[in-house]
């Protein structure tokens, strides 16, 4: 069982502040990235790469919403399970006001197809990527608890590394003609962003935090780390064929190899869940399993890719189920989970002010957003597979009404936050 936020955990919390302002960033951009993919959803059937609309969305996708969440909760949660503090506030503090604009400035010049702003964006965002690897590094190197979570952010640090470089020559092609293989960089990038930086970190976290909030044992460090093992032998892999080798037979070995790791952390993970004391998962699990179905969708869809299949859509298909079907799928799951267990705990945890999140969560909006949300998925994958425009940007409209649906649910939590936090009087000192 994992205690949280008792005793001294409680002392390495983040003012509210600081987390809260990433995860209303990436509300956001949430539904900015929708509304971007309404826009170019006649370029979505046909996706293949290129500046326009939908490359806006993927990364307002990727960086507004995936990588402003998953900042904000490890700033906060990693201390927990590490039982060390965030070694400065004001850099963390700092990462959001570079990464914000950044991504906007970065996202609105590839949406214009402007690529000469794309370089101003995407410095901000290279700033600040390389400020929270410092404080995560920080954080990894002194942890005392969480062994397997401590080794999948020292593995996803080393993927943010490659993510970095990689986007940096893609932005230096765009802007000013640099002579590269842009596919070969692109492919790499997708990798180290997609199943590297992001898919590492969410390894890890769900090795913390899905047990923690079922109740449940954490699934066994043996199987994590031989699971971790053979994930990142996947991905190295593939970044070493798309930089140096270039063989199809090779791609699709590390894809194989990356659906078996898939695999058996979807089954540690169900098996750990299956001995949890709290009887309901609740409804974000939902979204959660369906995230892990479209990772395994994903990994089976490109083993085919890697040997060269080029069905109408079939890129833009993985897209869809890599980006928005698993990442975004599993990472409002959880956020939809973090948001009000922080605000309960910097309201007081239940004795007055805001209840526990073990005891309810705000279920109207959530509601709304998980069937729009669904249903937005299997509009864009119908809409890939029929070449079918107009089912496209229905999709996309879709989506973004259950963006909407999903800020109303962060809305009325904070408000409810503020209005536990004046009741309860003045608030004690955050930690520094």
């Amino acid at each position: 069982m994992i205690p949280v936020f008792s005793g001294a955990a409680r002392s390495r919390l983040l003012p509210p502040s600081v987390p809260f302002r990433y995860f209303g960033a990436a509300v956001l951009f949430h539904i900015v990235a929708w509304a971007a993919l309404v826009a170019g959803a006649a370029e979505l059937t046909r996706f293949a790469g290129g500046l326009g609309p939908v490359f806006a969305a993927l990364h307002l996708t990727t960086l507004g919403v995936l990588a402003m969440t998953a900042i904000g909760a490890t700033l906060q949660l990693l201390p927990v399970a590490t039982r060390q503090p965030v070694r400065s506030v004001r850099a963390a503090k700092l990462i959001w006001w570079l990464l914000t604009p950044g991504v906007a400035l970065f996202a609105t010049a590839a949406g214009l197809v402007r690529p000469h702003w794309m370089g101003p964006g995407a410095m901000l965002i290279v700033a600040a990527l390389a400020l929270y690897a410092w404080l995560l590094a920080e954080n990894l190197r002194q942890a005392r608890g969480m062994r397997v979570v401590v080794l999948h952010g020292w593995a996803a640090l080393g993927a943010l590394a490659l993510l970095v470089v990689s986007g940096l020559a893609l932005v230096a092609y765009y802007e000013h003609g640099l002579a590269l293989d842009w596919r070969a960089f692109a492919s790499l990038h997708l990798v180290a962003a997609t199943y590297g930086f992001m898919g590492l970190l969410a390894m890890g976290l769900s090795q913390f935090l899905l047990p923690m909030f079922a109740l449940s044992p954490a699934p066994a460090p043996r199987v994590a780390k031989r699971t971790l093992i053979a994930a990142a032998a996947a991905i190295g892999i593939a970044l070493i064929d798309r930089l140096l080798v270039g063989e199809p037979v090779l791609f699709a070995a590390a894809a194989v190899l990356g659906l078996g790791a898939g695999i058996a952390h979807v089954v540690s993970m169900e098996r750990a869940l299956a001995k949890r004391l709290r009887p309901p998962l609740g409804p974000a699990f939902v979204l959660i399993r369906v995230g892990w179905a479209c990772l395994l969708a994903s990994l089976a869809l490109a083993l085919p890719l890697a040997l060269g299949w080029r069905a109408d859509g079939a890129l833009a298909g993985f897209g869809v189920l890599l980006v928005a079907g698993w990442l975004l799928s599993f990472l409002l799951a959880v956020l939809q989970r973090i948001v009000p267990f922080l605000a309960s705990a910097h309201a007081g945890g239940g004795a007055r002010g805001m209840p526990l999140v073990s005891s309810r969560e705000p279920g109207g909006s959530l509601a709304v957003h998980r069937v729009l949300h669904l249903a937005a998925l299997a509009g864009l994958l119908v809409a890939i597979a029929a070449q079918a425009e107009g089912l496209a940007r229905i999709a996309a409209a879709t989506g973004l009404a259950g963006a909407v649906a999903f800020s109303l649910f962060f809305t009325r939590t904070l408000m409810r936050l503020r209005a536990a936090r004046l009741q309860s009087g003045p608030a004690a000192p955050a930690p520094s």
